[in-house]
């Protein structure tokens, strides 16, 4: 693309890419036989046009974000990178600026009628703004164009097909005004497809941008980039904590909109039986639950390739599906992520969710190289014996229980087996290794069974270039969020949330604890809610420690966390100490007192691929990776990123 702003116009037939359970159902007759007159001048032309409109949003529908970040990571690589979904395609967006153009044509024409009219106009701004969201967070102030750009063309020497960056903040505001546009004219309920963008859903994605902007303006200097780069002098890469207020105010004021139209609730709502709320929480992403379902995407088609991939890509090796591609078992969780899901006391309050692996309480001791004999294992540790290797995670939040597989843990009618190893009567220590021994009558197995259809976790993990290894979690926990619970699906089709209501109730809450705007009894009880849902009996403060908290390990496996480290300028750097490590605790079956007397223990170390026989290092990120680097900008007149200087 030499020019982004020039462009031949060509309407876009998007059949067979629109896949949103009978988002358009009035249209008629062989579209692929239409001009572009016929296309504006009938309501199923302009829906089939609308179809590619929605096809253009860049929703991170069934992402792997979290394995960017210390929460997981892909079973076969060690990720950590500033892994922001952008967007640049001004060809798109031209696209959707033509639509807008001949929405009113089409009004006059008495294609459509003003209602009609008015929702289409409102969805297409609904995704432009989406768009502009996608590029704002991911390159800073960019170049906005609100219209074709055809009649500003000047012969050759190109006039008005230049457009320069807006600035970081200008680009935000934009985005924000439009969702503004987009909520008067949208409906409460839209027609034509329930997975259209109605009112709720604009304020929904309006409360979430607000929220970024508003953070990302409060903790900008954290990262802040110097002044000697351009783009930082130009304010194309700046914002400013004088920027946050009003921000945290505009998510506040789009999150009370949602909740007092009372159209939406948590579904499953508030319970104290931990089994009822994982069954819930299970449930929520298995299939649309309307009560908390604002905006997302449907892979039900009505063909049969229809696939969101994730089930096969993702079960457990015990228990998956046919389907090779990049095998299965690719989603390995961290302890990290383990580690902040509470426990419940006795009274089903909130307790210290750490897993306890010593006597001595001394839990951020983590051993390297264990399998190599440069190991740091301390022998004399006073490890916490455990009778089976569930044990440790029984108490644990039932959204652990839900979305999380475990040592132990029970799941599509197999015990789950993710052993990393065995301590011997002689004392010796073997990891990782497909290894048994017999003691007495018994044959115990390293890996904890006789064959790898047994097993789920850790074989191969030093063997980078084995096959194997792409069907194994390299840590002990792997994801049971999203996946069938019965059986291993070749084809998955559960829809994509991409806002739902808990979002929105979260986003309050983070705004107040970080503005004080609001009202702090509606905080706290937006806050408290979703932790009813899962079956925790107490309530908590507010606290921006507290928020943020929730925020983690309710939107895990759903982007949330990059996004949070992103606007909060959070990620690990050299400049914050280091190396920084992934971790993970393993399960060893402890054999030392001989047969029949086995117990389990846990041990911290450095996850695999974050030890230091693959990175001397550790984790790490460049600050200037904040902002991407700007496509084809020497031919389009455009400032560039400081990466890029």
């Amino acid at each position: 693309m030499k020019k982004i702003f020039k462009y031949t116009f060509v309407f876009v037939l998007a059949l067979g890419l629109t896949s949103c359970d009978k988002l358009f159902d009035s249209l008629e007759g062989d579209l692929t036989l239409m001009t572009e007159d016929d296309m504006t001048s009938t309501q199923a032309g302009l829906e089939r046009l609308l179809s590619d409109v929605y096809n253009t949003i860049p929703m991170d529908a069934f992402n792997t974000k979290d394995q960017h970040t210390t929460f997981a990571s892909y079973s076969k690589a060690n990720d950590y990178d500033i892994a922001v979904t952008g967007f640049w395609n001004y060809t798109k967006m031209r696209s959707i600026n033509q639509f807008i153009q001949k929405i009113d044509l089409a009004l006059e024409k008495n294609a459509i009628n003003q209602e009609t009219r008015d929702q289409m106009l409102g969805e297409a701004i609904f995704a432009r703004a989406y768009c502009y969201f996608a590029m704002v967070r991911r390159y800073g102030g960019v170049p906005i164009v609100t219209e074709p750009l055809d009649d500003q063309y000047d012969g050759d020497k190109n006039e008005g097909l230049y457009v320069p960056r807006s600035t970081e903040k200008e680009t935000w505001d934009f985005v924000i005004s439009e969702l503004d546009k987009a909520a008067e004219l949208l409906p409460d309920e839209p027609k034509g497809g329930k997975y259209r963008a109605s009112k709720w859903a604009a304020l929904g994605l309006q409360s979430r941008v607000a929220l970024y902007a508003a953070t990302l303006s409060k903790y900008w200097a954290k990262e802040a980039i110097p002044s000697s780069y351009k783009a930082v002098q130009e304010k194309l890469t700046y914002m400013e904590a004088s920027y946050a207020d009003a921000y945290f105010a505009k998510c506040i004021e789009a999150c009370d909109k949602i909740i007092n139209s009372g159209k939406f609730s948590l579904y499953g709502g508030a319970t104290t039986s931990v089994s009822k709320a994982k069954d819930n929480l299970t449930a929520l992403f298995l299939e649309r639950q309307d009560c908390e379902f604002i905006f997302g995407k449907s892979y039900k088609d009505g063909t049969a390739d229809a696939d969101n991939g994730f089930d096969r890509s993702n079960s457990p090796n015990q228990k998956h599906g046919t389907g090779s591609n990049a095998g299965w078992g690719n989603y390995s969780i961290m302890s990290e992520l383990v580690d902040l899901y509470d426990n419940y006391n006795a009274a089903g309050g909130r307790a210290d969710g750490t897993i306890k692996t010593r006597s001595d309480g001394e839990e951020d001791i983590y051993f390297s190289q264990i399998s190599t004999s440069a190991s740091s294992f301390d022998k004399n540790a006073n490890f916490i014996q455990y009778d089976h290797p569930q044990d440790p995670f029984l108490k644990k939040d039932a959204r652990f229980q839900a979305w999380i597989l475990y040592p132990g843990s029970e799941f599509r009618n197999v015990t789950i087996v993710a052993q990393a190893g065995y301590w011997l009567p002689s004392g010796k220590l073997e990891f990782y290794q497909e290894n048994s021994t017999k003691i007495g009558n018994t044959t115990y197995y390293e890996l904890g069974a006789d064959s790898q259809n047994g097993m789920s976790a850790y074989i191969d993990i030093g063997n980078v270039g084995s096959s194997n290894h792409s069907y194994f979690w390299t840590t002990g926990f792997g994801i049971r969020k999203f996946l069938d619970v019965n059986n291993p699906l070749d084809k998955s089709t559960g829809p994509w949330c991409d806002i739902r209501y808990a979002e929105i109730l979260l986003n309050y809450a983070e705004a107040y604890a970080e503005s004080g705007k609001g009202n702090a009894a509606d905080a706290k009880q937006y806050l408290n809610d979703i932790r009813h849902r899962a079956a925790f009996t107490d309530d908590i403060e507010p606290t921006l420690e507290n928020v943020l908290h929730e925020r983690r390990v309710e939107f895990a496996f759903e982007g949330h966390e990059t996004y949070t480290l992103w606007r909060h300028r959070a990620y690990l750097s050299n400049r914050s100490g280091g190396p920084h490590r992934k971790h993970t605790v393993i399960n060893i079956r402890d054999l030392r007192g001989g047969e029949g007397t086995e117990k389990y223990i846990y041990a911290r170390v450095n996850a695999y691929w974050s030890d230091v026989q693959n990175s001397t290092t550790g984790l790490n990120t460049d600050l200037l990776d904040y902002y991407g680097s700007i496509p084809n900008y020497a031919e389009n007149r455009l400032t560039v990123n400081p990466s890029q200087e």
